[in-house]
């Protein structure tokens, strides 16, 4: 409802100021035409200015009969074109009849009638408002007195009259819409220069249009969709930027795996196991690693996808059985560093307990935390783990010294991000620090919680 009422309004507008425009150009010609015209005419004002033009006038026609000894009947069938130069700007109309008597003592001609004469007309007969006459003169002819009255030329002046309240009317009416007119058009080129800008490609501009019609709303709708390119512009480079860190992760977690493949292989290769139970645990070690690894280079792939979005390339969270799936995980990685001369025995989880997190979440953050161990620990020195049950967390301690001076070549600063990430995007959380030598590591699991996540 709202949005069909601001489609009318530009045009309610435009049309409400036409409107208006003619208004007012009516009530000007009414003023000028029917009140300003009248008033010239009658107003005492202008009293003098007509009695002096009528009595010039009146003195021409009789200088004119006298000069050419014209009889009534002459001067009342003359068609001279003189005449209207006697006259200008006047009528003059002449009157010979006996009824006509109380106007003047002096005896009229029966045969003259009554006739009127439009002297500046050529002498065509018509009719005269009569309102115009002022008083009935008497002119000398040849044969006798000729009753003449005269009067403003009323056709002539009111017709100018007309003109000049027509054009002030027309004035009225170009000075109230064309400034709407200039201010729609300079509006539309508002519109079109914040636009201009958009187009150059400065995005970051904010388009602002005053009023609250279609041009406004043009400005809005233009606003917004500014806004959603920007946003989508955005929603993009954080898609590129997560698929990159993914990536960059995935490729940092890929070596810890296939480094332990190949010790395991080399193990199987050189016989270095001591009976046939260790050869068998080693080729089973090989075979979950080989696993993890293709595990990996199918998120790799997937994540180099250009069209594949990151957050649809892993699974959710699940239950899991959290003394199981930690113990085995501690179980392997710290016989991995005993074989490597640490000092370091696991846990026991002597009470159940249930995550919520991927299994392939916690291998890689295990791969990373034991894959630290090894670049930075001193061997020399027991690596202590111990583990604390909380009412909704399960936190794992692991505190070790930090090898003097360790080489940092290798390194890409991957490993504490990447396990941080992996851990809250399950509920959990990373804390690590150096304090003097001895390096401290938290990690925080949340548990499952029967009814929901």
């Amino acid at each position: 409802m709202d949005k069909k009422r601001r489609l009318s309004r530009l045009g309610g507008k435009l049309v409400g100021v036409s409107v208006l425009g003619l208004a007012l150009a009516f009530v000007i010609f009414y003023l000028v035409d029917s009140v300003a015209a009248p008033w010239l005419f009658y107003s005492e004002r202008f009293a003098s200015f007509w009695q002096s033009r009528n009595k010039a006038a009146v003195q021409a026609y009789q200088d004119y009969v006298t000069e050419n000894g014209l009889t009534i009947r002459q001067a009342m069938d003359s068609r001279a074109e003189s005449m209207a130069d006697l006259t200008a700007d006047f009528y003059t109309f002449v009157v010979g009849t006996v009824d006509f008597s109380p106007l003047s003592s002096a005896s009229v001609d029966e045969e003259v009638g009554y006739s009127f004469t439009w002297a500046d007309c050529g002498g065509q007969s018509s009719h005269l408002d009569l309102t115009f006459v002022t008083e009935v003169h008497q002119i000398q002819c040849a044969d006798g007195i000729l009753y003449l009255t005269t009067a403003p030329a009323a056709l002539q002046y009111s017709g100018l009259c007309r003109i000049a309240g027509l054009l002030l009317a027309l004035l009225t009416f170009c000075a109230v819409t064309v400034p709407s007119i200039i201010r729609l058009v300079r509006r539309i080129g508002a519109l079109s220069r914040e636009t201009g800008v958009l187009m150059a490609g400065d995005l970051d501009h904010v388009v602002h249009l005053e009023g609250r019609d279609e041009l406004s709303g043009l400005g809005e709708d233009i606003e917004r969709l500014r806004r959603s390119v920007l946003a989508r512009l955005e929603g993009e480079r954080e898609a590129v930027g997560a698929n990159s860190r993914l990536i960059t992760s995935l490729s940092h977690d890929i070596r810890t795996p296939l480094t332990k493949l190949t010790g395991y292989l080399d193990i199987l290769t050189y016989k270095k196991y001591q009976n046939q139970a260790e050869h068998d645990e080693f080729l089973r070690l090989a075979s979950e690693k080989a696993s993890q690894l293709k595990a990996l280079t199918d998120q790799l792939f997937a994540s180099a996808q250009v069209d594949a979005p990151a957050s649809g390339l892993e699974q959710s969270p699940e239950e899991v059985d959290g003394g199981a799936l930690l113990g085995q995980l501690l179980m392997e990685q710290c016989g991995d560093l005993r074989r490597e001369g640490f000092d370091i025995q696991p846990p026991v989880f002597d009470r159940a307990f249930t995550l919520y997190l991927r299994t392939e979440d916690a291998v890689r953050i295990f791969d990373n935390l034991f894959s630290n161990l090894r670049k930075y620990a001193d061997p020399g020195s027991p690596v202590e783990i111990w583990w604390e049950d909380a009412a909704e967390r399960v936190m794992l301690h692991l505190r070790n010294r930090a090898r003097p001076a360790p080489d940092r070549g290798d390194s890409h600063g991957l490993g504490v991000p990447t396990m941080r990430e992996l851990l809250e995007r399950s509920g959990g959380t990373l804390e690590a620090g150096l304090e003097g030598e001895i390096y401290r590591s938290t990690l925080t699991f949340r548990k499952y919680r029967s009814g929901g996540e």
